[in-house]
Parts: C-alpha cells; sequence; structure tokens
C-alpha cells in the first residue's frame, strides 16, 4: 500500500480469498486512518479473486464514500473482471 498525493494506492497480486482476508482487514483500517485520501486499487496481477476479496473491494468503497472521498480501480486483470463481472460487482466498484 502506497499513501501519496492525497491518494491511497493498493495493489493487490496472485489469489485475494479467504487467506489474505485478515491482511485485506488491515489495509480497510489504514484506508480509514488515511484520511483525507482517494483509493485507487490496482487488481492487474490478480489471478483470481474470491469471495473475500471482493468482499474487501465492496468495504473499501464503503469506507471511502463514509468519509466522502473517491474510490476505484485502474488496473484489473482478466481474471479478476470476469469474477467481478459473475458477482454484478462491476459497476459497483467502478471499474
Amino acid at each position: 500500500m502506497e499513501n501519496g498525493d492525497g491518494v491511497v494506492r493498493i495493489a493487490l497480486t496472485g489469489a485475494v480469498d479467504a487467506v489474505l482476508a485478515p491482511r485485506l482487514d488491515g489495509a480497510v483500517a489504514d484506508v480509514i486512518a488515511a484520511q483525507p485520501a482517494d483509493v485507487r486499487l490496482d487488481l492487474g496481477e490478480v489471478d483470481f479473486l474470491g469471495s473475500h476479496g471482493m468482499a474487501f473491494l465492496v468495504r473499501v468503497q464503503h469506507a471511502a464514500r463514509a468519509a466522502g472521498r473517491g474510490a476505484g480501480i485502474d488496473a484489473v486483470s482478466r481474471h479478476a473482471l470476469i469474477a467481478l463481472r459473475v458477482a454484478g460487482l462491476e459497476h459497483y466498484v467502478q471499474v
């Protein structure tokens, strides 16, 4: 995670699933603490996006919006995009 220029950037790689859940929860807490920064996510290197990963994306969106900030995805892998489309989250997380 990188914080600069009023933007928090989070890059996820590999499998984003239950194994990463505790670290993802910590990242949400970091996003909330980084006020007033916007949040940009990089999913370009994600090869599996499970339900825990999708829940993380939703929590980041909620945290940013609740703080009056923006959140969105700058890069998304084909695997992550398919998972988001199947779950109906493609537009919600601003892909």
